[in-house]
């Protein structure tokens, strides 16, 4: 077990009181919010997103000789627990899979979705994980949501600790600076150099800009793969890192 004590640890108050009532209070007002119910509802335009995502995903982790067998994955910030369920689309086998978030709703939301995803609750500054002992630590734009620039320094130290020799971090997050919501600051490519210096680093922009797929899905796919295909309308970053081998 990769775990480093007990397979369901506490709580920690490793994030400041502070940081934690602010992302507590944004995801609470996306959970209330109308206008975030309809952006992550099942429609057409939510559909074409992930499976585009997803599908670079794969190809990218197919590039780099990831090997779905080789240990556990972790997603960090998992959520509702979607991400992880189209990991195992990756081969990676149900039992390899650890989902963890700091807020507790979400992960019961994620367990009442996928009853056999092993899930954690904890502060990504401080995983409870040995060194070394990860094959592939994943997030999808949980970092954009952690504002401070030193607190985003110790996530990435925390994740360069547990991934073993040869693994794997995938940072799926934001390009640009969304002006309809002050809460996420993009996660930047020269910030993921800084943070792995000496890693292997895949960068791929991906996803068609969601406001104009949101727009254009009930229309046509077509057009949402036209926007798709130009890098410049792309609002995410995909960067994938290989530790050194030891």
């Amino acid at each position: 077990m990769v775990l480093r004590s007990t397979d369901t640890p506490p709580e920690t108050g490793a994030t400041d009181g502070s940081e934690r009532e602010r992302i507590r209070r944004v995801y609470d007002g996306y959970a209330s919010s109308s206008k975030h119910r309809r952006i992550w509802a099942d429609t057409p335009a939510s559909r074409f997103l992930l499976d585009a995502k997803w599908a670079r995903i794969a190809a990218l982790l197919q590039e780099a000789q990831f090997d779905p067998g080789a240990g556990v994955c972790l997603d960090i910030g998992a959520g509702g627990g979607d991400d992880c369920s189209r990991i195992t689309g990756l081969a990676v086998p149900d039992d390899g899979i650890v989902g963890m978030d700091l807020l507790v709703p979400r992960l019961m939301q994620s367990r009442r979705a996928y009853p056999w995803l092993r899930v954690l609750q904890g502060d990504a500054r401080h995983l409870p994980f040995r060194e070394e002992s990860l094959s592939l630590v994943y997030q999808s734009t949980m970092l954009s949501s952690v504002l401070d620039a030193s607190l985003r320094r110790s996530v990435f130290g925390e994740i360069g600790r547990v991934i073993r020799p040869g693994g794997f971090f995938l940072s799926f997050d934001t390009r640009y600076p969304n002006p309809w919501n002050p809460h996420t600051r993009p996660v930047r490519v020269a910030e993921l150099r800084a943070a792995f210096t000496g890693w292997r680093l895949w960068i791929r922009s991906a996803n068609g800009i969601p406001q104009l797929i949101r727009l254009l899905a009930p229309v046509s796919l077509a057009l949402c793969r036209a926007v798709e295909s130009l890098p410049v309308l792309r609002s995410h970053l995909l960067v994938l890192t290989r530790k050194p081998e030891a």
